[in-house]
């Protein structure tokens, strides 16, 4: 079981997500972070990366929930999930964060590698 974490900061331009984890993906708005069953994910938010905080993490409607239980806000402001097992597929999930006091949404997707 490994820790995943995707680090969250504000494109560029504009007010999308702009997503780095530590398996080397970075994009615009959506990266696709490989997962394995009981593997943690955690989002935090990179330092000075313009996105005051992240208000919710959830499966995107639609999507399959990959998670054992719903990724919960830490005392540390970041979110952590773990990767239920007996689960395969792929999530795209919502992720809801401030810009100062605006509020945004932005899907990226995690895949669960069955290998």
């Amino acid at each position: 079981m490994a820790t995943k974490t995707i680090n969250i900061s504000k494109q560029a331009t504009g007010t999308g997500l702009y997503l780095t984890d530590n398996e080397g993906h970075a994009g615009d708005g959506t990266i696709t972070t490989i997962v394995r069953e009981g593997d943690t994910v955690v989002w935090q938010l990179k330092p000075k990366g313009g996105i005051t905080e992240i208000t919710n993490i959830y499966p995107k409607t639609g999507s399959e929930n990959i998670f054992s239980n719903p990724p919960i806000q830490q005392p540390d402001g970041s979110w952590k999930g773990t990767v239920a097992n007996s689960i395969s597929g792929s999530e795209s999930y919502s992720i809801d964060y401030n810009i100062g006091k605006d509020s945004y949404t932005d899907d990226p997707e995690i895949l669960v590698d069955d290998d």
